[in-house]
């Protein structure tokens, strides 16, 4: 196991000097397994830049990586189902990743598996391999025009799911720090697919206010662990549209981008800091 402890931004406080250090000392609590390496930065990289450098050292070392994030929690069974299917995709060149979450959507009642594959690469509980890692594309800029130029904007906002495009103009100008959008942008613009499980392996349970880059009121990501074995068959290797529209339908719906949800939070808003100036 290696663990990758980001260091302090600059400036601050001494209460998050603290944070940092009380988060190092669990780290450090226990062995976790029978190999565990540690590497501490000395200074803040970011979220981005801490995933792409860890992500980048493994593969380059291993040939594959399994990556987690610390605000995640995964099923009995997640290990065995990432490393069998990391096997068996490991020479498909259609393959980008495997992943462990899924949304809590509906999965259509006639489906036969316990796996499907879309293009969608998410990124809470997930592996790759170096040789798709390689596609990997830092450059926001070029995958802007790249998306423009192959008319792929429908796809890759889920067709009117979420505005993944918009946020990808966002890295680029440095309003956040994100490498799953450009992650994404690989998946569809070298139309690779990546492995879900039906059935969520993994919880993520970093939905709290003072969460960095993901808080919402009502947290609609949230899901029960399966805790049964998610067996890796073969299934046809073709993105299943029907499924991955079921995703641009559950997030349109639900992460805050139709007028309504927009109104509400924006109302919960207005209430909060009116309570909390009385």
């Amino acid at each position: 196991m290696y663990i990758f402890c980001d260091g302090p931004k600059p400036g601050a406080s001494e209460e998050q000097l603290a944070l940092v250090a009380e988060t190092r000392r669990i780290v450090r609590s226990r062995q976790w397994c029978r190999e565990v390496i540690i590497e501490e930065a000395q200074q803040n990289k970011g979220l981005a830049n801490s995933i792409i450098y860890g992500v980048t050292k493994i593969v380059n070392q291993f040939g594959r990586i399994i990556v987690l994030e610390d605000d995640l929690v995964v099923a009995p069974h997640f290990l065995a189902y990432m490393n069998e299917a990391l096997v068996k995709y490991e020479a498909d060149e259609k393959m980008l990743a495997i992943h462990g979450y899924i949304y809590p959507i509906q999965i259509p009642a006639d489906y036969p598996h316990d796996t499907l594959t879309i293009h969608d690469p998410g990124c809470w509980g997930w592996g790759t391999w170096a040789r798709a890692w390689s596609k990997f594309e830092p450059d926001s800029a070029k995958l802007i025009q790249q998306i423009k130029d192959r008319g792929l904007r429908p796809e890759f906002d889920f067709w009117g799911g979420y505005p993944f495009f918009r946020m990808l103009h966002q890295q680029q100008q440095g309003k956040v720090s994100s490498w799953a959008i450009r992650w994404r942008a690989a998946a569809y613009l070298h139309d690779m697919l990546t492995l879900y499980p039906t059935k969520s392996l993994v919880r993520h349970d970093g939905n709290v206010p003072s969460a960095t880059h993901h808080y919402t009121v009502h947290d609609y990501t949230y899901t029960e662990l399966y805790p049964g074995v998610i067996p890796v068959k073969d299934i046809p290797v073709v993105n299943n549209l029907e499924i991955e529209k079921r995703f641009g339908v559950f997030l349109r719906k639900n992460a805050g981008m139709t007028i309504r949800e927009k109104v509400r939070d924006k109302l919960i808003k207005i209430w909060r800091k009116i309570a909390g100036n009385a």
